[in-house]
């Protein structure tokens, strides 16, 4: 029974944590008020905005209470610092893409200088527009098992709520590891890109901006490295090869999901987990049994 109940609030381990870190604060007859609250549906709504929760929760009035719940966001200098750390290990990365939690990932906030979820009650502020003092008061902690449940579908909305979006979090994080390349514009237009092509087969000056000149050097390289190549040399057919199995299982699935035509979602994760397997399996024996792969 115990399991059944932490798993109805949270499968995840950073929703447990979550509901754990809460539960750690001494409001446990509190908590339980409002655990029973959330699983019978009395939070009517909740938006979780960047420092912000709001929400309604259904009470004995026939009006729903208004409850806000704000945490600090992180500043932009400690956010800096976060991504710094996140990136010296790819497997943050891994298991962001396919939107899962990495299981250490407090460790980059913590040599941040920051926790990731709060450390103490103060760090937490809240408001209900119930007669009732107590604090958390059963609503406020009903919203907080939902809150619980949003993290638990969606693990970005931990980084939201402490001030950065899963987008903001994940090119941020891609240009530390590429070594902070020179920024292009996202919106970069149809327009804009066939002037690029245009400017990098015939050489002619446009009127692009200026910070998009590297991006023409770097295309014309390649066009002409495109011309010239005939092929792969003896050097590389004799190159030896090793395989190792991906720090993450199946990521694939994870991050694209099930596609909305295959109505069985088990059954869909079970056959590509086999296939995924068995490719796996080939690419064993291809590099342990071939003496020249490339051939």
């Amino acid at each position: 029974m115990g399991r059944e109940k932490k798993d109805e609030f949270g499968s995840n381990w950073w929703a447990q944590k979550w509901n754990g870190t809460l539960e750690g604060f001494g409001w446990s007859n509190r908590l339980q008020r409002g655990r029973a609250y959330a699983r019978t549906g009395h939070v009517l709504s909740i938006s979780l905005n960047p420092g912000l929760v709001e929400a309604k929760v259904q009470g004995s009035k026939p009006k729903p209470y208004k409850v806000s719940i704000e945490m600090d966001k992180l500043s932009d200098k400690e956010w800096k610092a976060v991504i710094s750390k996140m990136a010296e290990k790819a497997i943050f990365s891994a298991k962001l893409l396919t939107g899962e939690m990495p299981e250490n990932i407090e460790e980059a906030f913590k040599a941040a200088g920051t926790p990731l979820f709060p450390t103490s009650s103060k760090s937490i502020r809240t408001n209900c527009s119930c007669p009732d003092y107590a604090n958390p008061c059963k609503h406020i902690a009903a919203v907080y098992y939902v809150i619980g449940q949003e993290f638990d579908k969606d693990p970005f909305m931990i980084f939201y709520l402490r001030g950065m979006g899963k987008d903001d979090l994940m090119e941020s994080l891609k240009k530390v590891r590429n070594g902070k390349p020179p920024e292009l514009k996202n919106n970069m237009s149809l327009e804009k890109s066939a002037l690029v092509n245009e400017s990098c087969s015939e050489n002619k000056n446009s009127n692009i901006d200026s910070e998009d000149s590297e991006l023409f050097s770097i295309l014309k390289e390649l066009q002409e490295e495109i011309k010239l190549f005939e092929g792969l040399d003896e050097a590389i057919k004799n190159m030896t090869f090793c395989f190792d199995s991906p720090q993450v299982p199946y990521s694939i699935i994870k991050r694209l999901g099930i596609p909305p035509f295959f109505k069985e979602k088990d059954l869909f994760k079970k056959l590509m987990a086999f296939y995924y397997d068995k490719a796996e399996n080939k690419a064993n024996d291809l590099i342990n049994n071939l003496d020249n792969p490339l051939e």
